[in-house]
């Protein structure tokens, strides 16, 4: 039988097709030959990857639980009346990218000089399948602190981080620029709970402080858990403003691809 030639591939038209190649797809890409692996593991092509398959455009304004903390009637605060000038949650809010991802209020991307694309690109990666499973037609994840009652949505965040241990209540508290109001008695625990399943085929499953809902596909969420188990491991759960106000920012955070930190941004009712 006659052996057929491999038609070769111009690299620029392979860093176009790999553009359209969810994220673990272009990792096995990689593994083909040594050329494939050095276009697509390049800045460059990483750069474009990103732009492509993220928005990083900011929010004009600010959704989901950032709302709920700018907006004076959709919390309660213990330390002022409504009207108070020092009622308030951040001194300078932290903002959105129009990919979901939650991020530093002075983090600006242009202007991060060690950005390496490839990493950042891991991250948002990592953070697009956890929003994903919190989606109500997939697992719809919500988030159970300390006491909490009632939903805890379930968001994501990212920023840049150099040490080897991961954040500090005291550091989140900086960094975030909570009220320090806030800062007195901060939660801060390390422990990984291990999974809990109820059910056979469909049922509810959790992990740590992260739960499905009652009726999902319990292969699946197990699935989704132990992929997040290997990535969050070791972890660190930090809620912020207990007997402060309500509800209380609550973050699930570890060192998702070198140089940043990011997880789960969340709220928790306390009583």
């Amino acid at each position: 039988m006659a052996s057929r030639e491999v038609p070769i591939l111009l690299p620029e038209l392979i860093q176009k097709i790999a553009l359209f190649l969810p994220f673990p797809d272009v990792s096995r890409c990689m593994q083909v030959c040594k050329l494939w692996k050095e276009l697509l593991s390049s800045e460059q092509f990483y750069k474009r990857y990103v732009l492509s398959h993220f928005n990083l455009e900011l929010e004009e304004q600010p959704s989901g639980l950032l709302n709920m903390w700018t907006d004076p009637d959709t919390w309660f605060c213990y330390w002022a009346r409504r009207g108070d000038p020092n009622y308030w949650v951040f001194a300078d809010p932290p903002k959105r990218w129009k990919c979901g991802v939650v991020h530093l209020a002075e983090y600006e991307l242009e202007t991060h000089c060690e950005l390496r694309y490839k990493d950042f690109c891991s991250a948002l990666y990592i953070l697009s399948r956890i929003q994903k499973a919190a989606e109500p037609e997939e697992l719809r994840l919500d988030c159970m602190m300390w006491g909490n009652e009632g939903v805890g949505l379930i968001e994501t965040c990212l920023f840049p981080w150099s040490k080897d241990s991961l954040p500090s209540a005291q550091d989140m508290m900086s960094m975030f620029h909570f009220n320090p109001e806030m800062h007195k008695n901060p939660m801060e625990k390390t422990d990984i709970r291990g999974m809990k399943v109820e059910g056979d085929v469909r049922g509810h499953v959790s992990w740590n402080t992260l739960h499905t809902s009652y009726d999902v596909d319990i292969r699946k969420a197990c699935s989704f858990f132990e992929w997040l188990q290997q990535i969050f491991s070791p972890c660190v759960r930090i809620g912020i403003g207990l007997e402060s106000m309500n509800p209380i920012p609550c973050f699930i955070l570890t060192h998702i691809a070198p140089g940043w930190v990011g997880g789960i941004l969340s709220c928790s009712t306390c009583t």
